[in-house]
């Protein structure tokens, strides 16, 4: 349940990512373009040049949708939660860079890895051992 909704935002907001760079590839297409035109018919550059701050503004707010405000969480309510998780993540991966190799293992700890492939064996990759 917990992981649909958490795949549910994740999409939401990869979405809003892929939106805004593909905005962002049109606009400046579109930028570049009236650019030009303005250049080769001068007569008319102010009315070609006006739309261009308008797909700023509409820039800006696609990517503050996308990817929120620099400071954006840090008054939150779970801030301090996700913040934890963070920092168990680095460790977690700090830990698992630091393992000892076997051989520097002590005998009972090849043992419990022993017991932990014999369970393997038995149950299955599938299952976990906790």
């Amino acid at each position: 349940m917990i992981y649909k909704e958490m795949r549910k935002k994740a999409k939401r907001k990869v979405q809003a990512k892929m939106n805004f760079y593909t905005l962002s590839l049109v606009f400046s297409f579109t930028t570049v373009l009236l650019l030009m035109l303005s250049f080769y018919i001068p007569s008319i550059s102010f009315w070609l040049m006006l739309p261009i701050p308008a797909f700023v503004m509409v820039l800006g707010v696609s990517y503050l949708s996308a990817f929120g405000l620099p400071s954006a969480g840090v008054h939150s309510d779970d801030w301090k939660e996700e913040e934890i998780e963070k920092e168990m993540i680095k460790l977690y991966r700090q830990k698992k860079v630091d393992l000892p190799s076997f051989d520097e293992l002590s005998e009972t700890e090849i043992l419990e890895l022993k017991e932990l492939d014999r369970l393997q064996e038995k149950w299955g990759p599938e299952e976990d051992l906790v």
